[in-house]
């Protein structure tokens, strides 16, 4: 025990060497020195490397922050500028151009109707809605009427225009359209087979069936010749083939040789 007390008795006396005691006065202001610091801190303390990095990032973010929004601003003010300097301006067109682009370049402008006209000489189509050559206008009002015609000739008896069918086309039955060759084919072709095609019977256009094939016994569809003599071998004998004609639904057949 008593080696003990005297050593704790030599460290305190070790720590406390070489410092003048205080008075009980002075150890009562230190003690109240101690709690104010422990208070409010001092603002002379230095600040720490890692406060010096944070404090340091933010400074350098504002200011980019800045920049960019100074930068932006530059350019909104840049394109205003410019759209200022280089205003669009629609262009207005003139009447006469509008009657132009309307009726064709031979159409003028008449201030006196306010309208538009054909220059002389040249007249409304009655197809195009331009304003064209008088031989092409008498061409399109024949066109408008009976599709497929052209002007022919004018009838000074009934005072009007006579029109006829262009090359290659032909009249219908009734008169009112002339059509191609080919369109009248492809008619015959959609009521009667691929056998079918178009041509005329006292002055009329009518279907038939062309070389290799005939009309079936109902005269509904052209069949291949060769198919009815087949039946002809079956109902009548060999050798025996179509006569061409159709009694009461039946083919006609030669007799057998």
């Amino acid at each position: 025990m008593e080696h003990k007390d005297k050593k704790l008795k030599l460290d305190l006396d070790f720590l406390g060497e070489g410092v003048p005691e205080k008075s009980e006065k002075e150890k009562k202001n230190e003690s109240k020195e101690q709690k104010s610091e422990n208070v409010t801190p001092d603002t002379n303390t230095p600040m720490s490397d890692t406060a010096k990095w944070i404090w340091g990032a933010i400074a350098v973010a504002v200011l980019i922050i800045i920049i960019a929004a100074s930068s932006e601003s530059l350019s909104d003010t840049s394109t205003n500028n410019t759209d200022s300097i280089v205003p669009v301006v629609e262009k207005t067109k003139t009447a006469n151009e509008l009657c132009k682009e309307n009726y064709g370049s031979n159409a003028t402008y008449d201030s006196a109707s306010n309208s538009c006209d054909c220059a002389t000489g040249y007249y409304l189509g009655a197809i195009s809605q331009k304003c064209v050559s008088f031989t092409t206008a008498r061409d399109e009002s024949c066109e408008s009427s009976y599709p497929g015609t052209s002007f022919l000739k004018y009838d000074t008896t009934d005072n009007k225009n006579i029109c006829d069918c262009k090359d290659g086309y032909d009249w219908n039955n009734d008169r009112t359209a002339c059509y191609s060759i080919t369109s009248f084919n492809q008619s015959c072709v959609s009521s009667y087979g691929t056998g079918s095609y178009s041509t005329t019977e006292n002055g009329k256009r009518v279907c038939d069936c062309k070389y290799g094939y005939s009309w079936n016994n109902l005269r509904t569809m052209c069949v291949t010749t060769a198919s009815i003599n087949a039946i002809c071998e079956r109902d009548v004998g060999r050798n025996s083939r179509y006569y061409g004609t159709v009694t009461n639904g039946k083919y006609n057949c030669t007799e057998p040789y």
